[in-house]
């Protein structure tokens, strides 16, 4: 699994720094357009995840890559685990650099407005945009990005690539119309990103904290039971 993971690390590293290069921009960008950070934070975790998933499943079905990597002496449960393996180090770690350079960012626009509320700056400062909302947001979108990794993996490892991006449309539009079924009124996404705003505007960190790592918790778990999934049908695949 760890050579897997290498591979996959070594062979989308140059991509992964211009991804980086651009999304950091963005970041940037967004920001400005929208007058905070918040949702450019949530936008710019998820994107490279998103990219990486696709990009490096794309270079699997280039000059017959994946089936030359059949006959190394690697399972294909090793390279199913290896993959979500590394999908799991560029989601952590993008939200690492994501939070580090929104902080700097923060920081920055912070010591430039010096406190003036009328400032241009004012809206990117930690004041208005505390740490631990930094945080959640990048981390919320990272579980998300996750959940949905959880749906693309067994498809891709069952079809490839170029199969499973003819079906995974359908499927996250059914996952979808199934939850918001199942969930009815009493379920809001809505409401819940208005319960994390009062309590962080307050302050109240330790109310939130339950139900942030309850969610996070289950988006791990659909994660894991995602990988096995996926596994167990590349063991299986015909090429």
């Amino acid at each position: 699994m760890k050579t897997m993971m290498l591979s996959d690390l070594l062979t989308m590293r140059s991509s992964l720094q211009q991804m980086l290069v651009i999304v950091l921009a963005i970041t940037i960008v967004m920001a400005a357009a929208m007058g905070t950070l918040m949702a450019a934070i949530a936008a710019v975790s998820a994107m490279i995840p998103f990219l990486y998933l696709f990009s490096v499943s794309s270079i699997d079905e280039q000059n017959g890559w994946e089936r030359y990597r059949l006959t190394l002496p690697l399972s294909r449960r090793q390279v199913a685990f290896g993959r979500s393996a590394s999908m799991l180090v560029v989601t952590a770690a993008t939200v690492v650099i994501i939070i580090v350079f929104a902080l700097i960012l923060g920081a920055i626009a912070g010591t430039i407005a010096d406190g003036q509320p009328d400032s241009p700056l004012a809206p990117f400062t930690l004041a208005e945009n505390p740490p631990a909302s930094i945080v959640a947001c990048a981390v919320l979108a990272a579980l998300v990005i996750l959940v949905g990794a959880a749906v693309a993996l067994p498809l891709i490892a069952r079809f490839g690539v170029t199969r499973a991006s003819r079906f995974l449309p359908l499927v996250v539009v059914l996952i979808l119309a199934l939850g918001i079924g199942f969930a009815g009124e009493g379920v809001s996404s809505m409401d819940f990103l208005m319960f994390l705003d009062v309590h962080m505007t307050a302050g109240d960190y330790g109310v939130i904290v339950i139900p942030l790592a309850a969610i996070a918790a289950g988006a791990l778990a659909i994660y894991c039971a995602s990988t096995l999934l996926a596994a167990k049908l590349y063991e299986h695949r015909e090429f």
